[in-house]
């Protein structure tokens, strides 16, 4: 993978603009589909399908332009039927298409349930889901340029891993990666290749024929058959010989004998090799869908579609929602931290934004929550213990603050107090009979006892020892009296006594840490 693939590479938690991804869906060949969730002002947001062109083909042109026509086509279709496009847009070359999500499975899937139950998903369900798809279609080809034109849209990839059944029992067309239009960007140059599932696919398009809508037309006949028969109309053993047997020009075997005439007929006119003898439009085949239905009385109701979905893939359904809250609940919690940081977690006007990913923009991700760091960073980047961090407002209201600057400020005013009173008091007394008096009026003056408490000398002295290390010796002084002599020796004592006390109230309490609360919720 290039550099650009792996900077572009998508993560829970990344952002395209204004849609946060949250946990993946599906992956193709040439994209991924995420369930995301759109944000908006005043704590709007919805819950998405994100497509996104793989990264590996993000500057492939072709590619490219079969991303913008499938965003440019399928926008313009406006039907129940048909998984709707919110949005295009782009970031860091990265293109992506905002779709309605579809909290459902496609059509194969539930088939292949059922089969591994040895069931048959029933007929009156399979008539519903494949009347609804025409309704689908037959809105994709209806579609008109600004000039009342239509557009001949072909899907070309019409099966049933493109039709989503969702939970309210309502079939849905989606991919219109690969659908001719007459506006499309990409035109179509690479002769012999062909787009579509081989099973599905009408004659004249595996043979590379000009095609219209009834190609589509009879891509639903076949899945109608291969869902009543268990298999394709044309089936080989692998993709040439199914490709020989589709265009030999034969009618595929009956089916079985249990599916009701008006159904068998309506499967006879789509799979017709000639398109002018075929169903013409996807409508008239949705018209004879629900005819056929009311004629066996094999009809089924969207609430009926949408209990069977239950019955078989409840499972997968309940996955997708675990999937979706526990992404939702991480999202909450990257928002909740990045408020509690003053970091902006929404607003990301440039680049993906994801834990691996980062510009100036970016939303912190939880690697960088839970990173060890020695001090809470200061609005300039480093450390400071005295100025106001960031994060402040989250530390507990109980919280003491560090008192040592205080206690730091009174033991030095006590100290000079008590030196300036002791030698006032020095020169004010008579010289001490036992001591002769010192020529030198410079040398220091013992401390007088009288101007400040022992046990006050002792806390301040024992304090400012501690707030200085190592402790500096003061100038030795002259030979002083017996009681003060004493007095020295208890002070040494308390100060030693005394020690712990002083060092517990000058040394501060490392602060209550957002990040160890951050680190341990994690």
């Amino acid at each position: 993978m290039h550099e650009d693939d792996s900077a572009n590479a998508l993560l829970p938690g990344s952002r395209l603009e204004r849609y946060e991804l949250l946990c993946p869906l599906a992956k193709g060949g040439m994209a991924s589909v995420w369930i995301a969730r759109q944000l908006g002002k005043h704590g709007f947001e919805k819950i998405v399908a994100i497509k996104t062109i793989l990264p590996q083909f993000s500057s492939d042109p072709r590619f490219r332009r079969m991303f913008l026509d499938e965003a440019h086509i399928a926008a313009g279709i406006e039907h129940p039927n048909v998984a709707q496009i919110l949005d295009l847009g782009e970031q860091r070359d990265l293109l992506y298409i905002a779709m309605e999500y579809v909290d459902g499975d496609a059509l194969s899937r539930l088939s292949r349930a059922a089969e591994r139950k040895d069931l048959a998903v029933p007929t009156g369900i399979v008539l519903r889901i494949l009347a609804d798809a025409c309704g689908g279609l037959h809105a994709a080809h209806e579609l008109r340029g600004r000039d009342g034109q239509l557009l001949g849209v072909v899907h070309r990839d019409v099966s049933p891993q493109n039709v989503l059944v969702s939970t309210k029992g309502v079939a849905k067309i989606i991919d219109f990666g690969v659908a001719k239009a007459r506006d499309r960007l990409a035109e179509d140059t690479n002769a012999g290749v062909l787009k579509g599932k081989i099973q599905y696919m009408a004659p004249e398009q595996a043979v590379g024929k000009p095609i219209d809508r009834r190609a589509d037309v009879w891509a639903v006949g076949a899945m109608l058959y291969a869902m009543l028969a268990g298999k394709p109309p044309f089936d080989g053993p692998n993709q040439l010989a199914t490709l020989h047997r589709l265009t030999s020009g034969k009618p595929p075997m009956p089916l079985p004998p249990s599916v009701p005439k008006p159904i068998t007929d309506v499967v006879r006119a789509v799979l017709t090799h000639d398109p002018d003898r075929r169903i013409p439009t996807a409508l008239d085949l949705q018209h004879a869908l629900e005819e056929a239905m009311n004629r066996t009385g094999l009809g089924a109701t969207h609430t009926e579609v949408a209990a069977f979905l239950r019955e078989h893939l409840a499972d997968r359904a309940a996955a997708r929602k675990q999937a979706i809250d526990l992404a939702l609940a991480a999202a909450a919690e990257r928002a909740r931290v990045a408020q509690v940081l003053a970091m902006p977690a929404s607003d990301s006007a440039s680049g993906v934004s994801h834990p691996a990913v980062t510009s100036t923009q970016d939303i912190p991700s939880l690697h960088d929550f839970i990173a060890p760091q020695s001090e809470p960073p200061t609005a300039h980047g480093g450390t400071d213990a005295e100025k106001p961090i960031p994060i402040e407002v989250v530390e507990p209201a109980t919280s003491p603050r560090p008192r040592w600057p205080i206690v730091a400020g009174a033991a030095a005013a006590l100290v000079i107090a008590g030196v300036v009173a002791g030698a006032v008091r020095g020169r004010a007394s008579p010289p001490t009979p036992s001591a002769p008096e010192r020529a030198t009026p410079s040398s220091p003056e013992p401390m007088n006892t009288a101007a400040t408490p022992a046990s006050a000398v002792v806390e301040v002295v024992t304090a400012a020892a501690s707030a200085t290390a190592p402790a500096t010796a003061a100038p030795t002084p002259d030979p002083a009296p017996a009681p003060a002599t004493s007095v020295t020796s208890a002070s040494t004592t308390s100060g030693s006594a005394a020690k712990p006390k002083a060092s517990a109230a000058t040394t501060a309490a490392p602060k209550p840490s957002t990040w160890k609360k951050i680190d341990d919720g994690f």
